[in-house]
């Protein structure tokens, strides 16, 4: 039988490898990667910290044994064989499905009035970030102004498409960071921004094809939205898309035909527009409710459901409560909120 061994990475990780493996190796076939280059301990780039463990480094040649206490050492991930569990630091490791932060400027090419007090603005990547920039479709990236204050901002785009980056941004006219942000916007060339950033995206492949997917937004919170359903049609999944949209007032929605005509092209795709203040939409015809109410009154359970939400805090906690109540589990809601707003 073949021994097997624990790689523990950053106090956080732990990979199960085979003996005779290079912790690079294991890394890689458990789906995390790092900086590499030549693979053979020359370039360096590979270098990590052993901190506990053995192991046999083929180059430079090199054999180690340290256990908790004794002084760490630099090794390379790419030569290092692992003879014991091992504990090591890797600066830059990245897990399975993580993409690596980076800033870029880019080219402010449309910034575009959709509603009264909601913008579309279009940012086209430099050509060496064209390539270089990956991102899944739910993350968002921060804008940085020249004084270094930033701002996160949905991503509005499906990584499938085109170079350009859309953003939805609503102007606050109490809000001192909304206003700065998009003066800069309508008023330069260019801004920087720092991408790809959160945990609340969608990866089409990984999908179970029976599963449910929810897409719950709440005000520009179909940012975020957009991005994943547009991305799951890209790859023309046949999984039922549930796509509800909640506004205080039917002013606030805008593109609101965008969604309506992928329920009407996609046979899988329904669409709910929910109107939580009918008294002071007088034309509106359609739903009314708080978003939350209207999502369990249409499921009678959250089996085999994935849910993707995006609001205020206050919408989004309303929504798990409420769908917890009729089963849901946390494992199956999926939030940015959760990250930088958690509930005490």
């Amino acid at each position: 039988m073949t021994e097997r061994y624990q790689i523990t990475v950053n106090d956080q990780h732990v990979v199960v490898a085979e003996a005779g493996l290079s912790i690079f190796d294991s890394l890689r076939n458990a789906g995390y990667t790092m900086r590499f280059s030549c693979r053979n301990g020359v370039c360096e780039i590979c270098k990590a910290t052993l901190i506990a463990g053995s192991i046999r480094q083929r180059y430079p040649e090199l054999e180690l044994q340290l256990t908790e206490g004794d002084q760490p050492s630099q090794i390379f991930a790419c030569t290092a064989v692992p003879y014991s569990d091992v504990r090591v630091n890797i600066d830059g490791l990245l897990r399975p499905g993580e993409l690596r932060v980076k800033k870029l400027v880019c080219s402010i090419a449309a910034v575009e009035q959709l509603s009264h007090d909601v913008y579309r603005v279009r940012l086209h990547l430099p050509v060496t970030g064209r390539h270089a920039i990956e991102f899944h479709a739910g993350q968002y990236l921060e804008i940085i102004l020249p004084d270094q204050s930033r701002a996160a901002f949905s991503i509005g785009s499906a990584p499938d498409f085109s170079s350009d980056i859309e953003l939805h941004i609503r102007r606050l006219p109490e809000g001192e960071m909304s206003i700065a942000i998009m003066e800069h916007l309508q008023n330069n060339p260019s801004v920087e921004i720092e991408l790809p950033k959160g945990d609340c995206y969608l990866e089409a492949g990984s999908l179970n094809p029976d599963t449910t997917i929810i897409l719950a937004a709440a005000s520009t919170g179909f940012s975020q939205i957009k991005s994943i359903a547009e991305h799951l049609l890209a790859n023309q999944v046949s999984n039922p898309i549930h796509i509800y949209w909640g506004a205080r007032v039917e002013a606030d929605f805008y593109l609101e035909k965008l969604p309506l005509q992928w329920a009407a092209e996609h046979k899988n795709v329904h669409v709910h527009l929910v109107v939580s203040e009918p008294g002071n939409s007088p034309g509106w015809g359609g739903r009314t409710a708080l978003l939350p109410e209207a999502i369990v009154a249409d499921f009678e359970n959250f089996d085999n459901v994935e849910v993707f939400t995006s609001g205020s805090p206050a919408m989004v906690y309303a929504l798990l409560d409420a769908c917890e109540a009729k089963g849901l589990q946390d494992s199956q809601i999926h939030s940015d909120v959760f990250a930088y707003a958690p509930r005490q």
